[in-house]
């Protein structure tokens, strides 16, 4: 009895841990979604302490006046998500909610909620993306049958790996980001054109940057879920994760600036293309073996 009380005492620790070290992230991986393109050009670019000051300020200013209506509703959407995602390891309390079209609806719903109103071609976006959600659940109900979230995929696939399924998963991942990117500054500002309230304003970009987090972990932890550790792999396997975490972000954000980069975002065609390949790769993985 002890034991297991210990075992769920671990798993809280380990998912509070997550979303505080996620929650510090987020404004860095805002940063540089930012700053990269710009910087890359050649552009003098504004430095990450600026954007971690402004975060602090948002999460002290939460403190004393809690938020209300929809940005309430679209930071409960980012944090929820950072909070399931199997992160670091697949032993987090609530990981095992983490299925891939839930999670990814509760993104798309939270970006919804962020202003008064959706930005010029949201919804342009939110469609393909919801597609792409449901064929990456039905790609892993064919490969993976009985799997429990993205967590029990994850320990799946360390104990009987599937190249087949994983490089599905990674060009499902690759069309998502394709077919829906992280929101852009100028998005955000776009977003907020009927706000006048620096405070809110100032607000609404913070909780942009934990939903574009929530997003890029999603996509990272499809494109490469064996690179999250297991929770039976103690203290060594925490660690690996820890650090496979940061390259695994590391490499979200730079897909995502590179596709910037070559104005390939929201391309259809190229979305159609990894989607199809994505069902060719399922298809051959699970009628190949």
């Amino acid at each position: 009895m002890e034991h297991e009380i210990g075992l769920i005492l671990l798993s809280v620790l380990e998912a509070l841990f997550q979303l505080g070290l996620l929650l510090v992230l987020a404004p860095v991986m805002g940063w540089c979604l930012d700053t990269l393109p710009f910087w890359l050009a050649g552009r003098s670019v504004g430095t990450v302490r600026f954007r971690l000051l402004q975060t602090a300020r948002f999460w002290r200013s939460l403190v004393q006046v809690p938020l209300g209506g929809r940005p309430a509703l679209a930071l409960t959407a980012g944090v929820l998500t950072l909070v399931c995602l199997p992160a670091v390891t697949t032993g987090s309390v609530l990981s095992s909610l983490a299925d891939p079209l839930v999670i990814g609806l509760v993104v798309l719903l939270g970006r919804g909620f962020l202003g008064p109103g959706l930005v010029q071609g949201e919804a342009a976006r939110l469609v393909p993306a919801v597609l792409l959600l449901c064929l990456t659940e039905a790609l892993i109900a064919l490969a993976a049958p009985g799997t429990d979230g993205l967590s029990g995929l994850c320990a799946m696939l360390h104990i009987e790996p599937e190249p087949g399924l994983e490089g599905a998963l990674a060009a499902c991942a690759l069309a998502l980001g394709i077919a829906c990117p992280p929101l852009r500054s100028d998005d955000v500002t776009q977003m907020l054109s009927g706000l006048r309230d620096r405070h809110e304003r100032e607000a609404a970009r913070s909780i942009a940057d934990v939903l574009n987090c929530g997003w890029l972990l999603l996509l990272g932890d499809l494109a490469l879920p064996v690179s999250v550790g297991l929770a039976q792999g103690g203290v060594q396997g925490w660690w690996l994760g820890l650090l496979a975490l940061g390259g695994r972000l590391a490499l979200t954000v730079a897909v995502a600036v590179g596709l910037r980069l070559m104005a390939q975002e929201r391309s259809a065609r190229l979305t159609a293309l990894f989607a199809g390949v994505a069902l060719l790769l399922a298809l051959a993985g699970r009628f190949g073996t």
